[in-house]
This record gives structure tokens, C-alpha cells and sequence, in this order.
């Protein structure tokens, strides 16, 4: 009977933007006697594979159990000729239209230049990343620091910036009546993609397993694994579990996971 524990990643397995430590490293390959492991994110793959570089070496994951989800599960890599191949990928302008793709855009293009205008925060580049299957917004920018990033958070929780920005997102996407949602990205950004193409999409790969754990950190409404957490927290053969940090994450393998299983 195959088994899988997905995991989110930023707050998650590891600190935002952050590799993954060597404690957490052990505490995952505690988890292969019984389960394969997932990663789900809204992040795409190459910032997956410099996250967990340090798990890839020798003494590391066992790669053939080891499932990549980028992008909400809207693209799926495997490991297979000393490589990480992708297996599936959707493209979200050719769902949603080019000339709907272009409105949306525009909008936050103008979201951006309202919150730069606004808020004495030290902004960096990229601002919008295209991930195929969804696009990015980090107002802060993609270009951040620690510092940076650490503004940017702080301002974000004293005056709900992202919060607000939400809504005017949710109003241009109803103007033109485009079948797209949005969900809060990490700490400093939105995600914004096709309806239904949430972390519920890594479902569709998922057929062969019989059990299927998730463990995410933004399990809250509006946070982008709270759909998957919300399905998965009361299944028959499925279990979620909400986490704060990497060190809650470590307890909640040991005593949860491997703890109710043994």
C-alpha cells in the first residue's frame, strides 16, 4: 500500500526562502520506511530544487520517493536519469486568455505603483514572476533580502496590506468575469491562478496512493494550503496538520505522523 506525506515548503520544511537544515533533513528520512515524501508549493521548481539542494546529496532523500509539486501541483517532476524531469505542466495564460492575461496585469501594475506610493518600505525587483501555471505578485519584490523581506512582513501585519490588496485583486478579476482566485503566497506575496488550480490539484497525481498526509503552514482561509488542508483534515485515509515553523513541523512527524502510525 503506498503512502505520502506532502509537505509545503517556506514556514513549512524550512524558513522562508531558507534551505533546508540538516535536523530536518533526518527527521524526513524517518518518514521513508513508511511513507514516500511530496512537496506541494506555489513556488516553481527551480527554487524547489535550491531549497532542498541539501537534501539531495549523499545521505540525503531517497530521490525514487521523492515527488516534486511545483506551482500548486500544476506541474510535477520526478527523478529519472540523474535528473528531476517533469512529468505534467499546465499553462494558465492559455486557460484564462491572452487579452485577460494583459487586463490582469495592468491591474497590478497599478496595484503596485498604489502600494510603493503608500508605504515607506524599501522596494526591491521583480515584482510579478510568470510560473506558467500561475503568476506571482510580491510588492516587496522577488529581489529581497532578509531585510527587505523583514520590512516588508512587519509592515504587512501592523496595516494588512495584503489583506486589502486581495480585494482589488478579487474586483479587476470580477470586472472581466475571469475564472481566476488568489491566495496569499509565503509571507511577502499573492499567488494568482485558475480557479480550482490550488494545492487540491496535486490530488489529480495521486491516484495510487491509498493514504495521503499534508502538513502546511497557511492553512488559514485566504492562505494557499488552506484548500488542501481543509479537504484532507477529515478523510477516512487522509490527515492534515496546520504548523507554524520547521520545529513544529519536526513534532508533529515525530509524535503525529510516525506516532499514530506505530
Amino acid at each position: 500500500m503506498r503512502k505520502i506525506v506532502l509537505f509545503d515548503m517556506d514556514g513549512t520544511l524550512t524558513k522562508p526562502r531558507k534551505e533546508i537544515e540538516p535536523d530536518m533533513i533526518r527527521t524526513l528520512r524517518s518518514l521513508e520506511k513508511e511513507y514516500e515524501i511530496g512537496i506541494v508549493t506555489g513556488s516553481d521548481f527551480e527554487y524547489i530544487k535550491q531549497q532542498i539542494e541539501p537534501a539531495l546529496d549523499i545521505g540525503g532523500l531517497r530521490l525514487s520517493n521523492l515527488h516534486l509539486f511545483p506551482c500548486n501541483g500544476t506541474k510535477y517532476y520526478k527523478w529519472g536519469n540523474n535528473k528531476f524531469e517533469c512529468l505534467y505542466s499546465v499553462d494558465m495564460i492559455q486557460t484564462v486568455g491572452e487579452e485577460n492575461y494583459r487586463y490582469l496585469l495592468q491591474s497590478l501594475f497599478s496595484a503596485q505603483l498604489l502600494i510603493s506610493v503608500r508605504y515607506d518600505l524599501p522596494y526591491t525587483g521583480t515584482f510579478f514572476q510568470y510560473r506558467e501555471s500561475m503568476l506571482n505578485w510580491c510588492p516587496v519584490g522577488r529581489s529581497a533580502g532578509d531585510k527587505e523581506r523583514s520590512a516588508w512582513i512587519e509592515a504587512d501585519n501592523k496595516f494588512g496590506i495584503r489583506k486589502e490588496y486581495v480585494g482589488f485583486i478579487n474586483d479587476a478579476v470580477s470586472a472581466r468575469n475571469m475564472p481566476l482566485q488568489v491566495a496569499l503566497g509565503g509571507s511577502t506575496s499573492f499567488d494568482i491562478f485558475p480557479k480550482n488550480w490550488d494545492k487540491t490539484y496535486v490530488l489529480k497525481h495521486l491516484d495510487d496512493f491509498k493514504e495521503i498526509i499534508f502538513v502546511g503552514d497557511s492553512c488559514e482561509p485566504g492562505g494557499n494550503d488552506h484548500e488542501l488542508y481543509d479537504l484532507l483534515k477529515d478523510g477516512d485515509d487522509t490527515q492534515s496538520h496546520a504548523t507554524t515553523d520547521p520545529l513544529v513541523t519536526a513534532k508533529i512527524i515525530e509524535l503525529l505522523i510516525l506516532g499514530g502510525s506505530a
